[in-house]
């Protein structure tokens, strides 16, 4: 299974030529860096953990889409624990982003218990995938992707308690939330189908739902701060 997932994301040659491929990389770098500066300008980390979150997703596009072929004819099974391994930095600054964006919402008790228990299972989670990169096995991968989406889920429950308190930034991030888990659920469909050789379509339904997901974050973070301020003043 976990082979048919990385071979679907090199089964893109329709939809996912060099040039695009390339194309979208600079443009997430783009989104990065306008984050890691705003980050540093205002001296929040909210930003940094944004910057990491998009800049780790683009570097693993980079990696899978345009050097991909290249490092399985170098690799051979290894560039599947590889690319099942590149899943698991992008996670976790999305996890730093979201405990930044909802500040003493994140840090409430129950939260922070749920954080350590979704941290102790992507521990597991690479703990599998080493041993899958040992043995040859192919399970780590789907522990992977079920961490991933209950931290995208998880991270829509705290949205949604923070909206009906009316915290800044609440309903936009909700809104932000919605392209990706959207793309997502039909990556996901496409790996219990077992469908490879649809990559192309299916890559480029996510992309785009990632693009609309950033530029909404952007937006979000903005209107946060500035609900925030207003508060203040």
């Amino acid at each position: 299974m976990a082979e048919g997932m990385a071979q679907s994301f090199l089964a893109t040659t329709a939809f996912t030529v060099p040039v695009i491929a390339i194309f979208w990389f600079a443009m997430m770098a783009a989104r990065a860096g306008v984050a890691l500066y705003l980050g540093a300008r205002l001296r929040d980390r909210t930003y940094g953990f944004l910057g990491g979150y998009v800049g780790a997703i683009s570097v693993m596009s980079l990696i899978t889409h345009v050097l991909g072929a290249r490092l399985q004819e170098r690799l051979g099974d290894g560039f599947i624990y590889l690319n099942n391994l590149m899943h698991l930095p992008y996670a976790l600054f999305y996890l730093g982003f979201v405990a930044g964006y909802f500040g003493g919402r994140a840090r409430s008790p129950g939260w922070m218990r749920f954080q350590r228990v979704l941290m102790s299972s992507y521990a597991i989670a690479l703990a599998w995938l080493a041993f899958d990169a040992v043995t040859g096995a192919n399970g780590s991968a789907w522990a992977i992707l079920g961490c991933n989406l209950i931290n995208l889920v998880s991270s829509m429950v705290l949205a949604a308690g923070a909206a009906r308190d009316h915290r800044p930034g609440a309903r936009e991030f909700l809104l932000a939330s919605v392209p990706l888990l959207l793309s997502g659920l039909v990556l996901i469909a496409q790996f219990l189908d077992g469908t490879a050789d649809a990559g192309g379509p299916t890559l480029l339904a996510f992309r785009t739902g990632f693009l609309l997901h950033v530029m909404i974050l952007l937006i979000a973070l903005s209107v946060r701060d500035r609900e925030q301020r207003a508060r203040l003043g």
